[in-house]
């Protein structure tokens, strides 16, 4: 049985990982501050590829701004898993689906991107942090856009 801590725990994970989604759609990646730690360790893969190894907040936000905003954006968490290591760490999957609005050659142009975020979660002065995050871009899909 779960004790009222793990779930006020499993609670403050989810906000993390949704607070994410929800500040990457409004484009406000100075909002990671409030989610990552300092010295985030970030591995972005695209399939089996490394492209991008971050090793702190600071540079994560600059490259995510990098990219330009999209015209639209919508990500969409699903399930995730968390197992905690003791009272002060733990670890997550989570899945989400990232679809975005750029402009291509003039036209808009839809991709949608399927995601595994693999966590480690770190609990500083009583509030929890995403300490490190391989980000997966399991596939992308380019669909026509009505």
């Amino acid at each position: 049985m779960m004790t009222q801590q793990e779930l006020q725990d499993r609670v403050a994970l989810k906000d993390l990982v949704d607070r994410y989604a929800t500040e990457s759609d409004k484009n406000n990646q100075d909002y990671y501050r409030e989610i990552f730690t300092p010295d985030i360790k970030l591995k972005v893969y695209f399939g089996d590829t490394l492209g991008m190894d971050i090793n702190n907040v600071e540079d994560m936000i600059a490259k995510y701004k990098a990219f330009g905003a999209a015209k639209a954006s919508f990500h969409q968490n699903g399930q995730q898993v968390v197992d905690f290591t003791d009272e002060t760490h733990a670890t997550g999957i989570c899945y989400a689906i990232a679809t975005l609005v750029t402009e291509e050659d003039g036209k808009d142009k839809l991709t949608m991107h399927a995601v595994r975020y693999y966590d480690k979660y770190v609990k500083t002065d009583g509030r929890w942090w995403i300490s490190e995050r391989e980000q997966h871009f399991v596939y992308t899909s380019v669909p026509p856009l009505v």
